[in-house]
């Protein structure tokens, strides 16, 4: 699948000219179940090598590649491609819009932040919803089976393993502090609940 359609939120190839190449490395590592899925043998990297990895741990490995990058690098590339993508669907006759659903948790803190004044309030709040989505979409999943201490716990250290990883801008844009930490890791290690009642008294 093209950057145009990872971007756009579209699986037409139509506007794949249009992609700045430079954004491949803010945006090729893009991956979410419905783009692995949609991805053709003939494009795929480990088509034919019996390899396969999961939506999950290419969307680790986006996360953790994305955290290496220089910050304001990261934020410029963003905005060139949506420039890019705008300028396209304009002269297609077509809204301005963009899917920021599949960008990893610092690219969404880049345009959240907007530390050089270039993403528009629109633009912040879309990455802000995808950044809280994709933490309730994490919920849900490790409380699939029931919520019960356990789940609540593993959910906690996964927390906790998240928080260590990030870097202080995602940290700052979704809002999570080291007392956000802290009490995560007493649910793990207290079995306390402090961090759930903290999230309760917040909503």
């Amino acid at each position: 699948m093209s950057l145009w359609s990872y971007i756009s939120g579209s699986s037409s190839q139509s506007g794949a000219s249009f992609i700045n190449p430079t954004y491949s490395a803010a945006l090729a590592k893009i991956e979410g179940s419905a783009s692995a899925a949609a991805q053709s043998p003939a494009t795929d990297p480990n088509a034919g090598t019996g390899v396969s990895i999961s939506a999950d741990a290419q969307a680790a490995a986006a996360e953790a590649e994305d955290n290496k990058r220089d910050f304001t690098d990261l934020a410029n590339e963003i905005r060139s491609s949506l420039d890019t993508l705008y300028a396209a669907e304009n002269a297609a006759g077509k809204p301005q819009s963009a899917n920021f659903a599949n960008l990893s948790g610092r690219a969404l803190s880049a345009v959240v932040l907007n530390q050089g004044n270039q993403f528009t309030p629109a633009e912040q709040r879309q990455a802000k919803a995808a950044l809280d989505q994709q933490t309730r979409a994490a919920f849900a999943a490790a409380t699939r089976g029931g919520m019960n201490m356990s789940s609540l716990s593993s959910y906690s250290q996964s927390l906790v393993t998240q928080y260590d990883a990030m870097s202080a801008e995602e940290r700052q844009a979704r809002g999570w502090t080291q007392s956000f930490r802290n009490n995560a890791a007493k649910v793990v290690s207290q079995g306390s609940l402090s961090l759930f009642d903290q999230i309760g008294s917040d909503a």
